[in-house]
């Protein structure tokens, strides 16, 4: 049972960590994408699954895959359902192909 002190010191810590946030500076800090970021921790979710023993190679990459793919039609699907213009977006799906919403 989590105690309400406990939970809110929790809290407290976790926004101070956040309010002392900084920009990263690093040599390849003009390289990095949300698009480049999303792809690495889809992997190292992947791969961890691996690591521990739950799945083969195999099902990481076509779950991979898979979870892309259902992504995609869900973005085409909602983009219809949009009250005001929508112009779209384009990214670059993990095969390299391009896919525009």
């Amino acid at each position: 049972m989590i105690r309400p002190t406990r939970l809110r010191s929790a809290v407290d810590v976790i926004f101070h960590h956040w309010r002392s946030l900084s920009s990263y500076t690093g040599p390849d800090a003009g390289q990095i994408t949300l698009t480049s970021e999303l792809n690495k921790l889809a992997s190292n979710i992947a791969q961890a699954r691996n690591i521990a023993g739950l799945h083969w190679r195999s099902d990481t990459t076509q779950a991979i895959l898979l979870g892309e793919a259902v992504a995609i039609s869900i973005l085409r699907d909602q983009r219809h359902t949009y009250n005001e213009t929508f112009a779209g977006f384009t990214f670059t799906k993990f095969d390299g192909d391009t896919v525009t919403i």
